[in-house]
């Protein structure tokens, strides 16, 4: 007998769950806050879980970080304040080709925005998240000529752009993704791109070269050019591609300029990492029209 276990219409906003988002900045560095729920707060006659972030390795100081609830039709709301508005970050119930208006939160020095966003649902399947089958609602952008999939919404896990966040498709602007999903202290979800649940770069960890990635066109529509300078040694470089899902979609090594050619990859986001000597250097995305 086959024994499937399925994860369908399990509550979020909960207390037992830790997100850990990878944040990628612009300037191609990452840093990672993890994202947790607590105590219920009332406001204005509704329950709201209070949010709490951290930005240290062992999560040692936690700061408070706005407000959410799930309500019974899961859907999840998301306030950065008390007297701020809520706002739809993601609908779980949402139904095959239909059209959803969400939100997506991004830091900037500090300061919380909420960034409106328009997606169309193209695909509803399942995922393994752990031991157990979830709901994967695959969406993509409809004023797009084609209907790629951009962002992908996990029930009970959330958004893979990483709690409280959707891909926003800002080219050369900060952006998130999930790294790790933690239930009831298990870890039931890693990106397999990374080694652990904190990523980060700074200064002290920059080599002394200054490489610079271009990618042309960015978007593609049927091949581009990722062009690698201000290396001292090319033979130690590789080049990754990823898709949304985190698997390698292509590697090449010792090249200091590849060819992408749309008709090898599906239509989407994909994530580029470039290593010297094994260690990563720049990072960014693609998308393929």
């Amino acid at each position: 007998m086959l024994i499937i276990n399925l994860g369908f219409c399990q509550t979020i906003v909960t207390s037992n769950k830790l997100w850990g988002n990878l944040i990628h900045f612009y300037t191609n560095t990452f840093g990672t806050e993890h994202i947790k729920f607590t105590t219920d707060t009332v406001i204005n006659s509704i329950t709201y879980k209070q949010v709490e972030r951290a930005l240290d390795e062992n999560q040692l100081t936690w700061s408070f970080y706005g407000y959410i609830r799930e309500d019974s039709d899961k859907k999840i709301y998301y306030k950065i304040n008390a007297a701020g508005t809520e706002r739809l970050l993601y609908d779980l119930n949402v139904q095959l080709h239909s059209t959803i208006f969400v939100y997506d939160l991004s830091t900037f020095y500090n300061t919380k925005t909420l960034d409106s966003m328009t997606y169309y649902v193209k695909d509803i399947d399942s995922t393994i998240i752990g031991s157990t089958y979830h709901k994967r609602i695959n969406l993509s952008l409809r004023w797009f000529d084609t209907t790629y999939i951009v962002e992908q919404w996990i029930d009970s896990v959330g958004s893979m752009a990483g709690m409280l966040h959707n891909h926003n498709l800002l080219l050369g602007n900060d952006y998130y993704s999930l790294l790790c999903f933690t239930e009831n202290g298990i870890l039931e979800y890693q990106d397999l791109t990374y080694s652990s649940c904190y990523v980060t770069t700074g200064l002290n960890e920059k080599t002394e070269m200054d490489p610079t990635v271009t990618i042309f066109p960015n978007p593609m529509n049927g091949f581009s050019f990722l062009d690698i300078t201000g290396i001292n040694d090319y033979n130690l470089i590789s080049i990754h591609l990823y898709n949304l899902s985190g698997k390698e979609v292509l590697c090449k090594n010792g090249e200091k300029r590849i060819q992408i050619y749309k008709n090898d990859f599906s239509s989407g986001i994909y994530f580029y990492s470039v290593t010297f000597n094994n260690k990563v250097i720049k990072n960014g995305k693609i998308i393929i029209n």
